[in-house]
């Protein structure tokens, strides 16, 4: 690898932390204020807010492409998609511990492989299987089904991001003809609209620091949103994708800091089985892509 090269991948490597460190610090702030306020609202300042950024990129880039009619349906059921998703999302993190939240978040890496057939018809091999098996032992151990602290912002979690999931694989279908700033635009800026509609419903006009909170959710997803755009430019998928589980160590430190909720074994054992099944998932699939 030439220096330049070496260069490029380490801009990469920081844009995918920085964009883990921004998501976690959103996360602090959505369990933070869902006492006050109803996830629906959040969503619709995360959307609408988060859209600004990439429309200002996408301006200055020119990059600006109008969807056919089949690529609007695409669009359109991502909305939807994230419109449910992230509300029912919002509303388990306010439910469970912010660290426990993030590390049962990534059972959508495991959802991915899941649904990738269905979706994008594409072959799924045994090992993606197996690790897909190891993933969820890891998700029982840290939701503990049957346990005593067991409740529903567990299941609240899992299920926002197997929606997600969803929601990112009808963003693959499109990256063949949209690029990635236009998919990123579209996919905050059309659930603002959707959520407008639920909007007046359960609005709660919020104090000076609700709008800083609620701003700050926006625009922290956009630049976040951004960073893992530009990531992806600079380097390969493979080598970023390990960076992702680092959303999990901050959201342990802001979770000791801010609500001195101290990791369980529980915690450490479950996060370890999923990005163990993780890491062996984007293996197998680096050795399907280069076979």
């Amino acid at each position: 690898m030439t220096r330049t090269a070496t260069q490029s991948v380490k801009h990469g490597v920081l844009y995918m932390l920085g964009a883990m460190f921004i998501f976690s610090v959103l996360n602090a702030i959505v369990k933070d204020v869902t006492a006050d306020y109803d996830p629906i609202q959040l969503v619709f300042f995360r959307c609408l807010f988060a859209s600004l950024p990439t429309s200002l990129l996408l301006t200055m880039r020119k990059e600006w492409v109008r969807p056919s009619p089949s690529e609007w349906k695409i669009h359109l059921k991502r909305a939807v998609l994230i419109a449910f998703a992230l509300p029912i999302l919002f509303l388990g993190i306010g439910m469970v511990p912010l660290s426990d939240s993030m590390a049962l978040y990534f059972s959508s890496t495991l959802f991915l492989v899941i649904l990738s057939y269905p979706i994008l018809r594409e072959k799924v091999t045994v090992t993606q299987w197996l690790s897909v098996g190891i993933g969820f032992i890891g998700v029982m151990v840290i939701a503990k089904p049957g346990g005593e602290i067991f409740h529903f912002g567990a299941i609240f979690v899992i299920i926002g991001a197997f929606m997600e999931s969803i929601y990112n694989l009808y963003g693959r279908l499109l990256s063949s003809t949209h690029n990635s700033l236009m998919i990123t635009f579209l996919g905050s800026f059309l659930p603002s609209f959707i959520l407008l509609i639920a909007l007046p419903f359960v609005w709660v006009t919020p104090t000076l620091s609700g709008w800083i909170a609620l701003i700050s959710l926006g625009l922290g997803g956009g630049f976040g949103q951004l960073c893992i755009v530009l990531a992806y430019r600079y380097a390969p998928a493979g080598i970023l994708a390990p960076m992702i589980y680092s959303a999990i160590i901050w959201s342990v430190i802001l979770d000791i800091i801010l609500w001195g909720n101290w990791p369980t074994t529980s915690l450490f054992l479950g996060c370890g089985i999923i990005i163990a099944s993780g890491l062996m998932i984007i293996f197998s699939t680096s050795k399907q892509k280069q076979a």
